[in-house]
This record gives C-alpha cells, structure tokens and sequence, in this order.
C-alpha cells in the first residue's frame, strides 16, 4: 500500500511511514487483527503443549499397547505359519540331502515298499514338482493313493463288522473311496505312466493293489472287471458283504 501523504510504499504493518514520519491509520484494522491472531496462536500452542504435557503418560501408553498389539499379530502370524515354515525348511532341507536321500528312496523301490516311500517322502518334504525329485512327481501321486488304499482295506478288514466301532459304515465308505480312487488315477494317467521313468515300479504296484483286492476282497481279475463296470452303489453293497458280512 501507499502512504496518502508522501506516495512511498508502506507495509500493512508499518505504524510509521519511514519516507515521511507520518502516523499511520488507514492498516489499523488490519494490524489488530494480526495482533489478535498472534495473541490467539501464542495461546493455542501453550494449550497444546500443557495437554502434551499433561497425556504424556496415556501417549506413552498408548504406544505400548500399539506395540503389544503389533506383537501379538507378528505372534500369531509366526504360530498359523510355523508349519509351512517347518514344511519349507524340510524340502530345503531335502535338496540339500538328495545325495543322501536318493538310495534311501530307491531301496524302497526296488523292494516293492511303496507305502514305505511314501512315508519316507511325506516325513521329508520332499517337493517332488521340483528339481532335483522332479522325476518321482506321479511317481509319488499314485504311492499316496496307493497307501491310502492299503490302508483303508486293511483297516476295515481287520476290524471287521466292528470297523471304527460307532460306525461300521464308514470303513466300507472309506475302502470303496481309496480303491476306487487308485484305480481310477491309474487308468485316468496311463500314458503318462508308460512314459514315465518309473513305469514299471508304477505297474508294480498296480500288481500288488490287485493281489490285495483278490486276497482280501475276493475280486480276482475278472471279479474285478465286473466290480468296476458296476455302479457305486453296487460295488458299496459288495464290500459291505465281504467286509461286514451283511
């Protein structure tokens, strides 16, 4: 702005003019206004800090508890995770051993232990999908269904008519389920079975799977031939007279 007297330039506060010396009356408006603000922020800045001052304590705490917070989630994140962290150490793990690993793996093979493979590369982790186990990838698909199947027909043959005791039932549900399964995953993957390095070990045990249905279910291969091309309820009835001797 500008002085009315001498026409210099004049800031809004200036109470003087510096040119001229005259008293300035046309920014006092303004200038209160300014001193009000100041006055009023001076004030609010001491209120805040006497309530800083005064929460310190609850601040602190507050903190803490955020951190305590943050403790319990990493804390629990670590205990929902500590299995897969467990199950990615082993398959490193596993890597790391496949020198040592490797004969292991091939003595069961070679004297017809699938269900024993298949315990060997579960407690292990071994990550068949990958390099180096690559190659034991359907190798290891049809040992799992395999010993499921082993396990369920042995399971509900030696129990009997008191299979799982509350419910005899469920034994044949669960030996139809795991033969059905083994069988179908054998057909369903047959050409890649004749191309895979372990064809004959994969066949091998499809001979066991048909001993053990011709021994302990009574299906020889044409029992067998007919017990598939029935439906599932027919093959259920079948193994519920065998197994529970309806």
């Amino acid at each position: 702005m500008k002085c009315i007297s001498c026409g210099a330039e004049i800031g809004l506060t200036d109470k003087v003019c510096a040119h001229c010396g005259r008293v300035i009356t046309e920014n006092a408006g303004y200038r209160a206004d300014m001193d009000f603000y100041k006055a009023d922020s001076a004030k609010t800045k001491k209120r805040v800090r006497e309530i800083i001052t005064e929460n310190i304590p609850m601040v602190i705490s507050a903190g803490i508890m955020i951190l305590l917070v943050i403790a319990v989630i990493a804390t629990a994140y670590v205990k929902e995770n500590a299995y897969g962290f467990r199950e990615d150490a082993a398959r490193r793990e596993s890597v790391r051993q496949y020198e040592a690993y490797s004969p292991v793996i091939q003595d069961y093979l070679d004297a017809g232990d699938y269900t024993g493979f298949a315990a060997f590369e579960e407690c292990h982790n071994i990550a068949e999908w990958e390099e180096p186990y690559a190659s034991l990838d359907l190798l290891v698909d049809m040992a799992g269904d395999y010993t499921l199947m082993v396990s369920a027909v042995e399971e509900a043959v030696m129990f009997g008519p008191d299979a799982h005791r509350y419910d005899p039932e469920s034994a044949v549900d669960d030996c139809h389920s795991a033969v059905r399964i083994f069988y179908s995953e054998f057909d369903r993957n047959l050409s890649d079975i004749d191309a895979d390095p372990y064809r004959d070990y994969i066949y091998d045990m499809r001979t066991q799977a048909d001993m053990i249905m011709e021994v302990y279910l009574g299906l020889d291969e044409t029992g067998r031939s007919e017990f598939f091309a029935e439906s599932d309820i027919k093959q259920k009835a079948y193994l519920e007279e065998v197994l529970l001797h309806d």
